[in-house]
């Protein structure tokens, strides 16, 4: 197993277990403990490459906005100027 992310969303129960218990048999099949540390670190580095490097910190009013090539920035944007794409209304 491997994390299903960036293509789709990993599952509680699949790529990411939370059903552990204290009792819980970690090399159980499909519950193997260093199977579940690759799966999360596998997810936590697509999210980091999915987002960006940059240090700035979310505030109300601002929105993710990409910088340079992986690099995010949380910016003030008005709202005239936000374009939403594949976006349907109705």
């Amino acid at each position: 197993m491997a994390t299903a992310y960036p293509g789709a969303l990993d599952t509680s129960g699949s790529q990411l277990r939370t059903d552990i218990s204290s009792t819980t048999d970690l090399d159980a099949s499909g519950q193997e403990h260093d199977v579940m540390h690759v799966n999360v670190h596998g997810a936590t580095i697509a999210v980091e490459t999915k987002l960006g490097i940059g240090a700035s910190t979310a505030t109300v009013g601002t929105v993710m906005t990409g910088t340079a090539a992986g690099t995010t920035s949380w910016t003030t944007v008005a709202e005239a100027n936000i374009i939403l794409s594949n976006q349907v209304f109705g």
